[in-house]
């Protein structure tokens, strides 16, 4: 018979923390540690007090400072050790949030809250689980479940997945905040303004209004300049043809042909 000689990793230092699987971790990695290394006391305190820090390194002096290390063995001290970090009423807890856990998300987040509460409960049959699993679920994902009525919570949990995917995701796809007809705010800024002057045939007696300096699309054909146009375009250094700042009309980019009639500046 060959014996093998497995060199384990130390576990990791405790410092105190209350979280109940930080607790439940490190010490089954202790039990492991110490199963391999076949430790007896009293090399068990001298461990111990190495693999201890902040608040739980102080525990740990303070309750086994004063006794002889040949005394002192590792059941003692994990079952003092989870007496004292673990918060009180720990078990009460975990029972209420598995009575109040409700499937807001994903199906898959439900299931993995509801497995981390069944692992510290440690008490938890699947019969249990399958029914609080399919309670808790969005009202149309679990009427469907209840429909099927699966057998196993793998099934439960593969059959939920799939409608509730697919359920909410239509849905989605199908919701509107807003009739087709109703009002939605414009985010394309205010109307483009024209630098065209005011082309119409028919007579107006209102002042015409010549704005140079916002040209975005191409000009129409213009009629003939009145004076004060002509007068106003001078004032402010603008071309005759394309009413823009910058040119003189002998230099304007456009095409004559695009504006009409046109006059020398």
């Amino acid at each position: 018979m060959v014996t093998l000689h497995l060199k384990s990793k130390q576990p990791e230092r405790y410092d105190g923390s209350r979280d109940y699987q930080i607790i439940d971790n490190w010490v089954a990695s202790m039990d492991s540690y110490l199963a391999i290394t076949e430790a007896e006391p009293p090399m068990i305190y001298h461990y111990l007090n190495t693999i201890f820090s902040g608040e739980a390194a102080t525990w740990f002096r303070f309750n086994y400072s004063k006794k002889e290390p040949a005394t002192v063995t590792w059941a003692d001290v994990r079952a003092a050790l989870l007496a004292y970090f673990i918060k009180p009423n720990h078990t009460r807890r975990l029972r209420d949030q598995w009575a109040e856990a409700r499937q807001i998300g994903s199906v898959t987040d439900y299931y993995t809250y509801l497995a981390q509460i069944a692992m510290q409960l440690c008490k938890i049959s699947e019969e249990e689980f399958l029914d609080k699993f399919v309670r808790g679920l969005k009202p149309n994902t679990r009427t469907e479940l209840e429909f099927r009525n699966p057998e196993t919570l793998d099934e439960a949990v593969k059959w939920a997945d799939t409608f509730d995917s697919r359920y909410y995701r239509k849905s989605q796809r199908s919701y509107r905040p807003f009739a087709s007809n109703s009002y939605q705010d414009d985010s394309r800024g205010e109307p483009m303004q024209l630098d065209v002057l005011q082309t119409t045939s028919q007579n107006t007696t209102a002042p015409i209004q010549i704005d140079a300096f916002k040209t975005e699309s191409p000009p129409t054909k213009l009629t003939k300049l009145m004076d004060e146009e002509r007068q106003h375009l001078r004032s402010i250094g603008a071309c005759f043809k394309c009413r823009k700042t910058g040119h003189m009309a002998r230099e304007c980019p456009v095409k004559t042909s695009t504006l009409g009639n046109s006059r020398r500046q």
